[in-house]
């Protein structure tokens, strides 16, 4: 029997990674919501497949995709998967454990550990350290903020309290480096006008130190070092993207000033 809850996703061609993600929820909740931003692939048609109702909207950041998203579901318990997200045998029986009686007024949410499984096994990817993410959630006690342009697209809590559910979502992300390399030119980019129009100043100082601490943030602390010179090469990347989306912020911050002068000169 299916659950009382929705699952929303936020795509655009993903028809190589979402049937897999999919086929672990259609018999779980009642309700398959994706939001596409235009695929060009055959990602709309493989989710409709799969029993989800597709809608359509341009891009406009993922924290506003997905609190999309979730305002067309109708369930108060909802389900946040990217395409790249696979629920574990282990997952899938603790969530119809959970809702098979009745959860707690008090209870936000549930979160879960999120672990690197690489699309392919031989890939040089193969470490990544796992954390623990808010996923599974009620709206009427956690929401994400809509902002435009804004990657903070995890549910903030107004309510209640959030408890851990054994289990874990298999986090299939990078499959190349070219891969990796273009969502993080994306997502510099959103970040940068995120903080532009937020008029978030960014000092030389920090210009200059963004690359080095992020770089090591990655390669000793988040223990990239493991993956080899995949690992170190992800790094690099991983900084950069750091590094680009100060720089970006920084230029058109500066850009918008000097358009303002010439503006006031006339």
């Amino acid at each position: 029997m299916r659950l009382p809850l929705s699952v929303y996703y936020i795509t655009c061609n993903e028809e190589a990674r979402l049937p897999e993600s999919l086929a672990r929820v259609k018999a779980l909740a009642d309700e398959i919501i994706v939001v596409d931003s235009g695929s060009t692939d055959r990602t709309c048609h493989l989710a409709e497949a799969a029993g989800a109702r597709v809608v359509h909207r341009d891009w406009e950041g993922y924290a506003s995709q997905k609190a999309y998203a979730a305002s067309l579901c109708r369930n108060d318990w909802v389900l946040d998967l990217d395409a790249d997200e696979v629920l574990s045998d282990e997952l899938v029986a603790n969530i119809q454990e959970r809702f098979s009686q009745p959860i707690s007024e008090q209870v936000a949410g549930f979160r879960m550990t999120w672990v690197l499984s690489p699309p392919d096994p031989e890939h040089p990817f193969r470490y990544e350290r796992p954390k623990r993410i808010l996923r599974l959630y009620n709206r009427q006690r956690a929401v994400i903020r809509p902002e435009k342009d804004s990657n903070d697209d995890r549910p903030k809590v107004v309510s209640g309290r959030v408890l851990d559910l054994p289990g874990n979502v298999l986090h299939k992300s990078v499959v190349s480096l070219q891969q990796a390399e273009a969502k993080f030119i994306q997502l510099s980019t959103e970040q940068a006008r995120y903080l532009a129009a937020k008029g978030r100043k960014v000092s030389t100082a920090r210009l200059l130190s963004e690359f080095p601490l992020k770089f090591l943030k990655y390669y000793v602390l988040r223990r990239q070092y493991r993956n080899g010179w995949f690992g170190f090469s992800y790094s690099i990347l991983s900084a950069n993207r750091n590094f680009m989306r100060l720089a970006k912020a920084r230029e058109l911050q500066l850009m918008a000033a000097l358009r303002a002068r010439r503006a006031a000169g006339d």
